[in-house]
């Protein structure tokens, strides 16, 4: 059955004005009766002259018997459509039985096939019958037609709705209040039954014949208690212009009763101001300013309304649920309040208003008082005048003399201590304050610079670290701008701390009190910063040196010497220059290279002693000759003079990682990270730490990092391919290696690791070609790629010529020998004379220098056991005994990385 063929004539889903066939009344209803007017209007023409016209309309039309049983639904008669929605249409209709006038509603016959409409349409029937009160419309009758569609019947109103009527109440704002408290009442009936209304509006509270309101259409109600799937998938949440912002938001699981208080508020708002909180061009337009905007202020539209209504108003339309009223019964309440002329909850009644109402009652008394009071309130306005602008004076004097403490970074351990820190804030407030206003915060968490004087709105910062020795306590402290210009350091050994802050408390005053700090700043800006041209230069050549390529530390190199030639005495200039000259060897060994950049290095401290960025590139260039312990001591005294940074921290990892501490190279590496705010920038490091201490899937994990972060650099590719071959999976590492040589054949870093993979894996015919090409490019190469292979002394394992195996080893262990004699305690210094000779077959050395490796940091136990220039002495017992023990110390050192999880 279609569906013009399932309903009588006349009971159309066309909305009011469509092309139908019926006549219309004048009123546009249509006609059932062949006066030309509709039942309603026919009766009206009859009571305008009846002398019972006073009596009760609705008395009259349950009278009146109109035979037409084609327009029927079960036992009602439908008399006319009074209205529409989305989801059903509504009939003015009679009871046949009882000839009562009800208000019938039912689905639209096109919803018949939406078990989510029906569904709707049921809830709405079954929330309002559960719900008995005056002012919530009543339910009669529940049924369906004869094709299953759900109808019910309410009482009808005969005042209309609320929509049609908001202009009456403009003038009447007691009427209004008197209005909206009834309907809270009713809506906070309903929520003690446990339901919602989320459609409160205008066209929803509809109005009898003496004009009191009945609360209508629950078909978006919702039960508290349940968690509905309909609820869930509902489209349409309300009105646009009465909802709240949470139910616009679509989160319906989270509404409570505070969405319908924003309802009622948005309608007495409208009752009273003659138009809704919000106003847009669409629904949109209004959602959106309802969710960003707090609503205009009652009196600034209506001027003379009450104070309290206006606070009424602005409570429920409160944007955050719990400032609303807590529910529709509390809102009522403080609507019946206002209309006692007892103060609101909303607004508690202030004291001046109390005095005034008490002085109303005793008008003499309080006359009296006045006259006492105007003198002393002239002078105590003189006190409070001179308090304020006290008050004011200090807090400016405050705000300027402001500080925040970052964390103390304990250099032993590589953290930071938050409670130490608050101790010594503590303590530094107090040796402040002594001598002037001052405002000291400590900040919980090691956090940016910037962002930490913008938290705690100082403006300053002071950064300082800790470490043992000795007997004693070294600390150091840096004031810092927010921009990370240095205004004040100062290192110093102390057996107690609390001498610290007693000792440079003064000089610290004096600093942060100053209005001015261009002054200090400049003088410890370096003349290469100075000098704009020069500046450029130096700029250029530290973005060079992030390329991490030959050809750019070339490029690099040469920028400095330009800057230099500008401004000679710049500290930087020296420093960076020295830093490109020390990395270019690390690619191209290059003996000339490295002493041009020891000189630049000890050029650059002559000029500036105590600079961190100086001494933080004396440590590098000391890391690059191999001299690990001095270059320890340079990274420390670089953070201990300088602002916090994840250069001088990764430049620690580095460190600790080649004497053999990876575990405490990691906690360096995670400062550098949050020190430094380029992503992926040490994640290779990482990995490299995890790789030493053997949790492969951890490493990958940063190699992988890497190379999502910065797909353009060969270091996470290379990473993970090493990763392989220490697993043995040498064609995976082949694999990896062919194609980075593919997108870069001039790639060194590849090159040397194409060579290792071949070499490890025993096939010697390809290594031999590859040692022998990176041989010619650079002779005393290798040896400070990953595993300490130099090309000579893999070339003279690998040479099938007696005579010329001898030659090529002995000159490579006598350049080892040398290097030696300058860094004693290289690990990978002595593992290179070690695998030297175990090749030319001298046994006992090669393990003697092993263990000393060993002992001064070698941890790479795995290249070792995969290193062809040990297979003369791989199955000697003590060899085995020494790969045995560093596989023990190296599992002794991942369980103390177990704070990497912790934390």
């Amino acid at each position: 059955m279609n569906d013009e063929q399932s309903f009588p004539p006349g009971l159309s889903d066309l909305p009011l004005g469509s092309d139908q066939h019926d006549l219309r009344c004048r009123c546009g209803s249509l006609v059932r009766v062949a006066s030309g007017l509709c039942a309603s209007c026919l009766l009206r023409r009859g009571l305008e002259s009846s002398e019972a016209a006073s009596e009760d309309f609705d008395a009259f039309l349950a009278s009146v018997d109109v035979p037409d049983r084609d327009w029927r639904l079960g036992q009602y008669r439908i008399l006319e459509e009074i209205g529409r929605g989305g989801m059903g249409v509504i009939y003015r209709a009679r009871h046949i039985p009882s000839q009562r006038v009800v208000a019938l509603k039912r689905v639209l016959n096109y919803h018949g096939d939406s078990q989510e409409t029906l569904v709707r349409f049921q809830r709405e029937a079954r929330a309002a019958a559960s719900l008995d009160h005056p002012n919530i419309l009543p339910i009669y009758d529940v049924g369906a037609t004869e094709d299953r569609l759900p109808f019910f019947t309410m009482k009808f109103a005969t005042g209309g709705s609320l929509l049609g009527a908001t202009k009456a109440f403009r003038d009447s704002p007691r009427r209004a209040a008197k209005l909206i408290s009834s309907v809270a009442f009713a809506v906070g009936h309903a929520h003690e039954q446990g339901i919602l209304h989320r459609d409160l509006k205008p066209g929803n509270i509809l109005l009898d014949a003496r004009g009191e309101p009945l609360v209508s259409d629950f078909g978006l109600a919702k039960w508290l208690e349940a968690g509905s799937d309909l609820t869930r998938t509902l489209t349409v949440f309300g009105t646009p212009g009465y909802i709240a912002p949470e139910q616009a938001d679509g989160t319906t699981a989270n509404l409570t009763p505070a969405t319908d208080v924003y309802s009622l508020g948005a309608i007495l708002f409208e009752l009273l101001a003659g138009r809704p909180p919000f106003l847009g061009e669409h629904a949109l337009a209004v959602l959106r300013q309802a969710a960003e905007n707090d609503p205009p202020k009652l009196r600034s539209i209506v001027p003379k309304i009450s104070r309290d209504l206006e606070t009424i108003c602005a409570r429920c339309l409160q944007r955050e649920p719990e400032l609303r009223y807590a529910s529709a019964a509390a809102l009522a309440e403080d609507l019946e309040r206002w209309l006692e002329g007892r103060p609101i909850t909303a607004r508690p009644i202030s004291i001046p208003a109390r005095v005034y109402r008490w002085a109303r009652r005793s008008p003499a008394l309080a006359g009296a008082l006045a006259i006492c009071l105007a003198g002393a309130g002239v002078l105590a306005g003189r006190q409070v005048q001179n308090w304020k602008l006290q008050k004011e004076v200090r807090k400016s004097e405050l705000a300027k003399n402001s500080v925040t403490i970052l964390p103390f970074l304990d250099l032993d351990t590589a953290s930071a201590q938050p409670r130490w820190t608050e101790n010594f804030a503590k303590e530094f407030g107090k040796a402040l304050s002594a001598i002037g206003p001052a405002r000291v915060e400590a900040s919980a968490n090691a956090t940016e610079l910037k962002a930490a004087t913008r938290e705690f709105k100082t403006r300053s910062a002071l950064f300082g670290t800790r470490r043992q020795v000795g007997n004693k306590t070294r600390l150091s402290i840096q004031l810092l701008t927010p921009d990370g210009d240095l205004l004040f350091q100062h290192v110093v050994d102390l057996s107690n701390p609390a001498e610290l802050t007693r000792s440079v408390a003064p000089a610290l005053f004096q600093l942060i009190s100053a209005s001015d700090w261009s002054a200090s700043i400049a003088a410890n800006r370096d003349p290469g910063l100075r000098n704009e041209q020069a500046r450029e230069f130096l700029a250029a050549g530290r973005e060079l040196t992030f390329h991490y390529r030959v050809s750019d530390f070339e490029r690099a190199i040469h920028c400095f010497e330009k800057a230099l030639l500008l401004e000679p005495h710049s500290a930087l200039g020296h420093a960076y220059l020295a830093s490109s000259a020390a990395a270019h060897t690390h690619y191209l060994a290059d003996p000339s290279l490295l002493t041009y950049a020891q000189r630049e290095a000890e050029e650059a401290s002559r000029l500036a002693p105590n600079s961190g960025d100086v001494l933080r590139v004396l440590a590098g260039v000391n890391y690059q000759r191999g001299l690990f312990r001095a270059a320890l001591e340079d990274g420390l005294r670089s953070v201990e003079t300088g602002a916090p940074d994840g250069k001088s921290a990764a430049l620690l990892g580095m460190v600790y990682e080649d004497i053999g501490r990876p575990d405490q190279a990691l906690r360096w590496f995670e400062l550098a990270k949050r020190f430094d705010a380029r992503a992926g920038e040490y994640e290779c490091h990482i990995g490299d730490c995890w790789t030493s201490l053997g949790d492969d899937a951890k490493a990958r994990m940063a190699y992988r990092r890497s190379i999502d972060l910065h797909p353009e650099r060969s270091q996470g590719w290379i990473s993970t391919a090493r990763l392989d071959l220490l697993s043995a999976d040498f064609a995976s590492a082949r694999s990896l290696s062919r194609e980075l040589r593919s997108h870069d054949p001039e790639d060194l870093e590849g090159t040397r690791l194409a060579a290792q993979i071949e070499f490890f894996s025993r096939n010697f015919d390809e290594a031999q070609k590859l040692y022998a090409a990176l041989e010619q490019k650079d002779p005393d190469g290798g040896g400070s790629f990953y595993g300490g292979i130099g090309y000579k002394s893999a070339l003279g394992r690998l040479t099938d010529n007696a005579a010329r195996k001898v030659i090529l080893l002995q000159e490579c262990l006598g350049k080892e020998f040398a290097q030696l004699g300058l860094a004693p305690d290289n690990p990978d210094v002595l593992y290179r004379i070690s695998a030297v000779e175990s090749s030319l077959g001298k046994t006992e050395p090669a393990l003697e220098h092993l263990q000393s490796a060993i002992k001064a940091g070698w941890t790479d136990y795995r290249s070792l056991s995969l290193d062809p220039r040990f297979d003369p002495i791989a199955d000697n017992v003590r060899f085995q005994a020494i790969l045995g023990k560093l596989k023990l110390r190296v599992e002794e050192l991942s369980k103390a990385t177990k704070w990497v999880s912790n934390e």
